[in-house]
């Protein structure tokens, strides 16, 4: 009969001391913030039940497990913050308030978007993310190099979202910038001394307005989760308890209303250097079939006199003349010349 091997007192207490080690271990991995007596915000390493903002940046299964525990809040999983459905994205579950947005990660090569979940509670408020975007360091930056006074968590939240605002302003800058410097490029592609390299230039033109595009319309979509969120926050004004703070989300949502107008202003402006360079490229690959047209017609001519005095005629008196090839040669050049002369004359070479 097989025995079990007995657990002593001392074992039992030494397993419960690692599960308490890895548990504090786990915790410290996760950032939390805090204020001290000064009201001063700044990085905690105390338990989490007293943070008043807790940033998991891809939280491993042990991290959410040590969470879920701690806090008794239910994090949502990767695949379900990139629901479409409004009601998916703005929700309450058990008096927690859930909020996700998009929020633009990757400027270039290729634009990217990811979502970040914030989590309001009645203490404290949680941040979910799966990427690194740069207005949540730019904030813990902020509080780490220069004291930031504040009253509650709530105050937190509003300086996310006014980094958040400021982040797309920022991008809709560099997309401005980048969108006068392709104007530049298309007033010298359609000067005659860049013929020679207009091609290329076009090229490269109609790639930057591609990815222009492609990036605009991943901060479009960060704007309208914003302008979302504003709006959800709005209907549950009392519950979030957002007195404090109404002229704080008045003035976020005057800057997201400034921002979709000079959005849709440059979505307008890169529309038009894209039909632009499009319409040169066209010009570009008109000129070229018609510089074949018109070679087509100057040694039309000439290969018809050409023609003629090939046949195999036994009497063609011009044969036994001893000036009959200079002559059609003559002949030949003067027929080439004078249409080229026309076309000349009408300015379509």
């Amino acid at each position: 009969m097989c025995k079990y091997p007995k657990i002593t007192k001392f074992q039992i207490e030494a397993i419960l001391d690692i599960r308490k080690f890895m548990r504090e271990i786990i915790i410290n991995m996760i950032t939390n913030f805090s204020i001290n007596e000064q009201n001063i915000l700044g990085q905690f390493s105390g338990p989490l039940e007293k943070s008043l903002w807790i940033d998991l940046y891809e939280p491993s299964s042990e991290e959410r497990l040590v969470f879920e525990k701690e806090t008794n809040i239910i994090l949502p999983l990767h695949h379900e913050m990139h629901q479409l459905e409004f009601s998916n994205r703005f929700y309450i579950e058990n008096t927690n308030v859930y909020l996700s947005i998009s929020v633009v990660t990757t400027v270039a090569p290729i634009p990217e978007s990811h979502v970040v979940t914030f989590i309001i509670t009645k203490d404290k408020l949680i941040t979910l993310r799966y990427s690194d975007p740069n207005p949540i360091q730019t904030v813990m930056d902020q509080i780490e190099k220069r004291p930031t006074t504040i009253k509650n968590y709530m105050d937190i939240f509003m300086m996310l979202l006014g980094a958040l605002v400021g982040r797309v302003a920022d991008l809709f800058e560099l997309i401005g910038a980048e969108t006068e410097g392709l104007a530049l490029t298309l007033v010298n592609s359609i000067d005659s001394s860049y013929r020679s390299q207009s091609g290329n230039e076009l090229n490269n033109t109609l790639r930057e307005i591609n990815k222009l595009e492609n990036l605009i319309s991943k901060v479009y979509q960060s704007l309208s989760s914003l302008g979302l969120l504003m709006g959800y926050m709005q209907q549950m004004h009392q519950q979030l308890a957002l007195d404090n703070l109404q002229e704080h989300m008045d003035t976020i949502n005057q800057d997201i209303k400034s921002l979709q107008k000079h959005g849709d202003y440059l979505n307008q402006k890169l529309g038009f250097q894209l039909q632009s360079t499009l319409g040169l490229i066209n010009f570009m690959q008109t000129q070229i079939i018609k510089i074949f047209t018109v070679l087509a017609m100057v040694f039309m001519p000439p290969t018809l006199i050409a023609s003629i005095y090939g046949m195999n005629f036994h009497k063609m008196p011009e044969l036994s003349l001893s000036f009959g090839y200079p002559l059609a040669l003559l002949a030949m050049l003067i027929s080439s010349f004078l249409p080229y002369r026309f076309f000349k004359r009408k300015g379509w070479i």
